[in-house]
């Protein structure tokens, strides 16, 4: 009978062990981890099953000095368990009824006054034991779902300190972020970065004549017609009041030049509505093109933007690439 529960025990050692080293080498994260949760509790009950069961089977039958060894060393188990699981409380209390209530049960069985103490201390233990869990349980709950909160607040905050509130796209932090990301990755590709700045023309004039409403609205037009004509990779944002600055990896002067166009054209045609009326606007542009450095690609943009706005607003001027020359190139 010994031999054979001992043989129990190896076995149920063995599986356990197995789960938990296939466990470590396999390192699941997410809602992979949701998959070891039913081997792991199987396991366990059937480990704790062992032991409660087998405690009664061996245990002696005229040795009351054995008998309560067993049960004190089983009552220790116990505590052990409700430690380790403490924060998965069913875990704790099948653990807990597994290893104690058959010797508990022999115990009353046997009618003996000598171990109404140990059963009804033992009876103790395992009723605190539910009220224990039970607060430590809320209390890890309340904890865990506090440090969900916390870390969604900081995602949140994150995103907000990164997205222009009006616009829903990055804004200038996010921006120089992105941009010196993108720009170490040009470098060690030894690609060339575009940089794209553009300015709502007049729009002083817009929030003067419409409102700052009209003004709001027409920022959220622009936007929207650009971000329909960028891909997922390139960099959109609103780093001024009407200023606005696109990166765009892995593209050509002349592929940037002529989306940009396209983009001039597409503002310049589209009617903005705002309450009763509706109007137009144009977008100057300034574009340039290189990896020197994103201080010096947004100098060049902007003073081919100045240009686009000093020549008559509404077209689109790109930056000689030599970041020592900035004489330039003008479309549109």
């Amino acid at each position: 009978m010994l031999i054979g529960w001992l043989s129990l025990i190896t076995i149920s050692a063995s599986i356990r062990f197995l789960i938990f080293n296939a466990y470590h080498r396999k390192k699941p994260e997410g809602k992979a981890l949701l998959s070891w949760e039913k081997p792991f509790f199987y396991s366990l009950m059937f480990s704790s099953l062992i032991w409660g069961v087998g405690a009664v089977v061996i245990m002696p039958e005229n040795s009351k000095l054995h008998q309560a060894a067993i049960y004190i060393f089983l009552v220790g188990m116990a505590g052990g368990a409700m430690s380790v699981y403490m924060a998965r409380r069913k875990i704790v209390m099948y653990v807990i009824s597994l290893i104690l209530l058959p010797s508990t049960l022999w115990f009353i069985l046997q009618s003996d006054f000598t171990f109404l103490a140990i059963v009804l201390g033992a009876l103790l233990f395992f009723f605190s034991s539910i009220r224990a869990t039970k607060i430590i349980n809320d209390t890890l709950q309340q904890n865990f779902l506090l440090n969900e909160e916390l870390t969604h607040a900081k995602q949140r905050a994150e995103q907000q300190a990164r997205i222009d509130e009006l616009t829903g796209i990055e804004n200038r932090r996010a921006f120089y972020e992105i941009g010196h990301k993108l720009l170490s990755q040009a470098r060690r590709e030894e690609k060339e970065l575009v940089t794209v700045l553009l300015d709502i023309d007049l729009f002083k004039e817009i929030n003067d004549q419409y409102g700052h409403a009209a003004g709001d609205v027409t920022l959220k037009r622009v936007t929207k017609i650009i971000r329909q004509r960028l891909r997922e990779s390139d960099v959109f944002a609103r780093i001024g009041g009407e200023e606005f600055a696109i990166m765009l990896p892995a593209t050509s002067s002349k592929q940037a030049l002529q989306l940009v166009e396209e983009l001039r054209q597409s503002i310049e045609e589209a009617q903005i509505h705002f309450k009763d009326t509706q109007f137009s606007v144009t977008v100057s542009f300034g574009i340039s093109v290189g990896n020197q450095g994103l201080d010096i690609l947004l100098r060049q943009a902007d003073i081919a933007l100045y240009k686009s706005k000093t020549t008559g607003r509404n077209k689109v001027s790109i930056a000689d690439p030599d970041p020592g020359d900035l004489s330039l190139l003008q479309t549109g």
